[in-house]
């Protein structure tokens, strides 16, 4: 993978990467293996503040040339980011890592007031 341009957006809270892909004997790269190239190639970058905008395959060619954002914080991503970028990142699990830790934090406090409620009717 090599980063053919980048451009640092301080007002944006965010590092613009063009970058091209070579993946020679194997079919076009995930979203989630995109992500995982760009965070070992950008210092200090981590996987739920980085998107993957634009993909283009070369046809012909196993070349993939995209465009990606590195936000510094969530905060910066939340406001910045279309929703639609985010659905397709959780739908095909490109930040799964980063989603499945508040559902196991949400889930607790329900079966707290379960137990609650259990040992208030008995």
């Amino acid at each position: 993978m090599n980063i053919d341009q980048r451009i640092e957006n301080p007002i944006l809270q965010r590092v613009e990467l063009h970058f091209t892909m070579e993946h020679p004997a194997a079919p076009t790269p995930s979203l989630k293996e995109m992500i995982d190239f760009i965070t070992k190639m950008e210092p200090g970058s981590k996987k739920e503040c980085t998107f993957i905008l634009d993909v283009t395959s070369r046809f012909g060619r196993s070349m993939t040339t995209g465009v990606a954002h590195v936000y510094e914080n969530d905060e910066a991503a939340a406001t910045t980011v279309p929703n639609y970028v985010k659905d397709r990142h959780v739908r095909r699990g490109a930040h799964a890592e980063a989603a499945a830790e508040p559902q196991v934090e949400e889930a607790a406090p329900e079966e707290e007031s379960n137990e609650e409620e259990s040992e208030e009717g008995a």
